[in-house]
């Protein structure tokens, strides 16, 4: 009897040209999806999916020029039959919430096993939702608390009052400049300050660091 083995289309849109190769490789090697393309820009991703859709769309939450959650949104609405898996460090409840509200069908952190990520590619292109146990576990909590840091951002805010600038901060911990510029952004909203200056005086003040 003869196995028929299926490839999915995956289409990858994240501004972190190393990850784009790494998920490319792991998607490759498997008999069950291969890549088709990759774009580090919703500019980009938007200009192809009006020649070709994939079956997966995997998705960062933030791109330098654009939201994810909004770009979600827009697929959605104009490609019903595209399957967006979230694939991104932002672990935060909140957002997490409004990228499935935006019809994301499934949502899965970069530290994932590629095991998870190949699973989580035929869970949603056969059309079941997918949520990482790491994910079902914050959406469980509900946190979304004033001072109850990820580990990102905690790694970030040490960096931040180590004197490090973004650039140097990416490089550490292989994200893009424009994520630890968000994640900078988001760590000052989240204590209500200004400026990096005050974020460390409030991270110091309360012990966080």
């Amino acid at each position: 009897m003869t196995t028929i083995k299926y490839r999915i289309d995956v289409c990858i849109v994240d501004d972190h040209s190393l990850l784009n190769e790494g998920l490319t490789s792991v998607i490759n090697q498997s008999s069950e999806a291969h890549v088709s393309n990759t774009f580090t820009t919703l500019a980009a991703c938007r200009q192809a999916l009006m020649e070709r859709q994939p079956d997966v769309l995997l998705l960062d939450v933030s791109l330098p020029d654009g939201d994810g959650i909004d770009f979600c949104r827009e697929v959605v609405a104009d490609y019903p039959k595209v399957r967006i898996l979230a694939v991104t460090v932002h672990d935060e409840y909140s957002l997490i919430r409004r990228m499935l509200e935006a019809g994301a069908h499934g949502y899965l952190l970069k530290n994932s096993s590629g095991e998870e990520l190949l699973g989580a590619i035929v869970a949603v292109w056969k059309g079941q939702k997918y949520i990482s146990p790491a994910v079902a576990d914050i959406l469980d909590s509900g946190n979304d608390r004033k001072f109850v840091l990820t580990d990102v951002e905690k790694n970030v805010l040490k960096q931040i009052c180590d004197g490090l600038t973004n650039p140097e901060i990416a490089a550490n911990i292989h994200l893009s400049t424009e994520t630890i510029n968000w994640y900078r952004k988001r760590l000052l909203s989240k204590f209500n300050v200004k400026n990096s200056v005050s974020l460390v005086r409030k991270a110091m003040e309360e012990k966080l660091v």
